[in-house]
């Protein structure tokens, strides 16, 4: 919608968006002046959430959500029934006793009533509970509750309670119509949310303890369990101080597997020396000691051999095998004891000396010696393989051992935890109260909060004069009708060739309209209008039109007579063909009715007479054909050919009827033929007559709306191209003239 028409119409309508806020401000003023004052008291909360105060039992750091969330949860708490309950219990209490502890009982209830309902408030407040509507006392605590005005409405509209902004503060106030109880509101409403909170914080923290406690004692009996678990097995397999004892075990293992091969390498250096001796006695008796050399001297190359082979198959397997390597390091022992021994031999400077009697008893006590080693020997194999025994028992007891250490520690760390669980738990028992405290009492305010008369005042105009400019904007928005020549081209996608104002049509008189100049501005500018329209018809270069519309009621009659009365006064004969058999109020309202009047839709009438013929034709035949049809009116200039009404299209009054010859005998003697058609939304009476016009003039109403079927109607008009002229928009209001 246009905005300068909106603008338009919401100053047509000053008046209304002018008195209707005055009247609204002036009922807001009767309205507020019974207002009482109201005092209003406050005092504020340190919640401690967003600073350092107070005992802090764990390094949270700051975060912005986390504390918002908090906040939200502090002030659902603050905002519970609970609390507002709480507040009108000690109301009570404190009002009661001074009931009590005056001479004259002004109450509606007896003094034990009082003391009754007194000692009920003071045990839900104890307990912090709010009493049931099952209480067997409850009709009487609810009527005490009424008369003192200490309802819990009362206390939960008269409260306002809110967060300081970007700070840890909340502010609670109450207001009402006495000051001491404002402030004595305030006051017992922090103690009484204070104390409910840390009993709830307490509470929550207790039973932390009890569990933590419970923890802390069953990972108690399990560790105790373990301990003795382990303690049972070292007892039972002698592994008191195991990991020395183990070490020990491997010393000795080692220790003994070097005297052994010690012992070893002196038996093959006996068993050598031995046969050495068993050599030189055999040549002192007269036998051949060369084969013992070169006995001897195999022995060695053998040897030598071996090393060479086992040192080979050492390297190749990348020096990492222990078992080669030992019996590589015997070989070379053995080795050097034969290298040694074959000196000894080449020598022969220890027995050379000797007798065979000496060198016998060498071999004997060599052998003893021999015996002797080859004991020891089997003494030390045998303690070895004791020991390894014991350490492949060792290794089981300490696979099994280790375990239960592991299990035990595992318990010793749970315990430990649920020890540090439970002192937390503990610190956050005694410091559950936080730092939330209240900063400062609520004192009693000296003067009442202002009334704000003059705010509802001026509130009560301002809402009411956007009401009314809404109201008009949305009834102007809703309302779907032409108003303007702009929505009508917008709308209809037409070409406009003028429009009519409204006016009062009961006592118009045209002669004077034309002749006169009106008081009336409306008059004048219907006049001026009509004068434009009938230019635009004059530039058609047409005689015959149509004039019709989308839908009745839009003042086709008015608008064809109208065109009519300005076309004569400029000396033009205008002929009216009341074509509209539906309504036939051109008729009824031009032609005076005698027996002579004649008719178009006569049913007489047969095509042959319905005819008019040019001063050209032969007088013979005038006299038969010429029909009467074409009526005189009371205004000079205007004709009109009437119908008597018919429920019949034209198409089918016309049938056998030469109505095209009757328009065109009759456009030589008059300058413009108008005929009316009817509307197009209800009848095709209009589409049958297009053919007999040079013109279609549609004609629309700025008080209709432009709905589905008028669209189909344009549409259907659009269709004629050629034949189709400018419309015509009547009944425009003239407030929407100038938009």
């Amino acid at each position: 919608m246009d905005i300068l028409y909106l603008l338009n119409v919401l100053w047509r309508k000053k008046l209304i968006i002018i008195i209707i806020p005055l009247i609204s401000m002036a009922a807001a003023y009767l309205f507020t002046m019974n207002i009482k004052p109201s005092y209003r008291a406050k005092s504020q909360i340190a919640t401690g959430f967003t600073t350092n105060e107070g005992v802090n039992i764990s390094d949270e750091k700051f975060n912005v959500r986390g504390v918002d969330l908090k906040f939200s949860n502090l002030m659902a708490t603050m905002e519970s029934g609970t609390i507002f309950n709480m507040v009108s219990y000690k109301m009570a209490v404190d009002r009661i006793n001074e009931l009590l502890e005056s001479d004259n009982l002004k109450s509606n209830f007896t003094r034990d009533e009082l003391l009754l309902a007194e000692s009920i408030f003071q045990t839900h407040l104890r307990k912090q509970e709010t009493f049931s509507v099952d209480h067997e006392h409850s009709k009487l605590l609810r009527d005490i509750l009424n008369e003192f005005q200490y309802t819990f409405s009362f206390f939960q509209n008269g409260f306002d309670i809110k967060r300081v902004p970007n700070t840890d503060f909340i502010q609670v106030a109450f207001v009402s119509g006495n000051a001491g109880k404002s402030a004595k509101a305030v006051n017992i409403y922090c103690d009484q949310f204070l104390r409910y909170y840390i009993n709830n914080k307490r509470e929550s923290s207790s039973e932390s303890v009890t569990f933590f406690e419970e923890l802390k004692k069953r990972k108690k009996e399990e560790l105790d369990d373990k301990n003795e678990a382990l303690k049972a097995f070292k007892s039972n397999n002698n592994l008191i101080g195991s990991s020395t004892e183990g070490d020990n075990r491997s010393t000795q293992l080692y220790d003994l597997e070097s005297q052994r091969d010690q012992i070893n390498n002196n038996i093959y250096g006996l068993r050598l020396q031995l046969e050495d001796y068993r050599t030189t006695l055999a040549e002192k008796n007269g036998g051949n000691g060369n084969s013992l050399i070169s006995n001897s001297n195999e022995r060695v190359l053998e040897i030598k051999k071996k090393i060479d082979r086992l040192n080979d198959k050492f390297i190749s397997s990348g020096s990492n095998n222990s078992g080669l390597l030992d019996s590589l390091n015997l070989l070379r022992q053995q080795y050097k004891v034969e290298l040694t021994m074959m000196e000894r031999g080449n020598s022969g400077q220890n027995t050379q000396g000797l007798s065979a009697g000496e060198i016998s008893d060498l071999i004997k006590s060599t052998a003893i010696e021999l015996r002797v080693q080859e004991s020891r020997r089997n003494d030390i194999n045998y303690n070895i393989n004791e020991i390894r025994g014991g350490l492949s028992s060792y290794a089981n007891n300490e696979a099994i051992l280790s375990s239960l250490e592991r299990d035990a520690q595992v318990a010793s760390d749970e315990y430990l935890a649920a020890v540090e669980k439970y002192n937390e738990a503990q610190n956050k028992l005694m410091a559950s109260a936080g730092s939330i405290r209240q900063v400062y009492k609520a004192a009693t305010p000296a003067s009442p909060e202002s009334s704000k008369r003059l705010i509802i005042i001026v509130l009560a105009g301002f809402a009411t004069f956007g009401l009314c400019i809404f109201t008009i904007i949305v009834m102007e928005v809703m309302d779907n009708s032409i108003k303007t020549q702009t929505q009508f081209e917008r709308l209809t996608g037409l070409k406009l060739s003028g429009s009519l104002v409204k006016i009062d049509t009961k006592k118009l008189n045209y002669i004077n309209l034309f002749t006169k100049k009106q008081d009336d501005p409306e008059l004048e500018l219907f006049k001026h209008f009509l004068r434009k329209i009938r230019y635009e018809i004059e530039n058609d270069n047409a005689k015959t039109f149509l004039i019709t519309s989308a839908k009745v009621g839009v003042g086709k009659t008015f608008v064809i007579f109208s065109l009519a009365f300005v076309l004569s006064m400029i000396k033009k004969r205008v002929l009216i063909i009341d074509t509209n058999f539906k309504n036939n109020a051109l008729s009824k309202w031009l032609i005076t009715t005698n027996k002579k009047t004649k008719y178009l839709d006569q049913g007489k009438t047969d095509s042959t007479k319905l005819k008019i013929h040019t001063e050209g034709e032969g007088k013979e035949n005038k006299a038969h054909d010429d029909v009467d049809l074409v009526q005189t009116t009371k205004h000079k200039n205007i004709f009109i050919i009437g119908n008597g009404g018919s429920y019949e299209s034209p198409e089918e009054i016309f049938f056998n009827k030469d109505f095209k010859s009757l328009i065109d005998g009759l456009s030589n003697k008059f300058d413009y033929i108008l005929l009316e058609g009817s509307a197009l939304n209800d009848y095709s009476d209009s589409k049958e007559l297009v053919k007999y016009v040079d013109k279609i003039i549609p004609v629309f109403s700025s008080t209709e709306s432009i709905k589905q079927m008028d669209k189909d109607s344009i549409a259907y008009l659009k269709k004629q191209k050629n034949k189709l002229t400018g419309s015509i928009l009547n009944l425009v209001g003239y407030e929407n003239l100038n938009i």
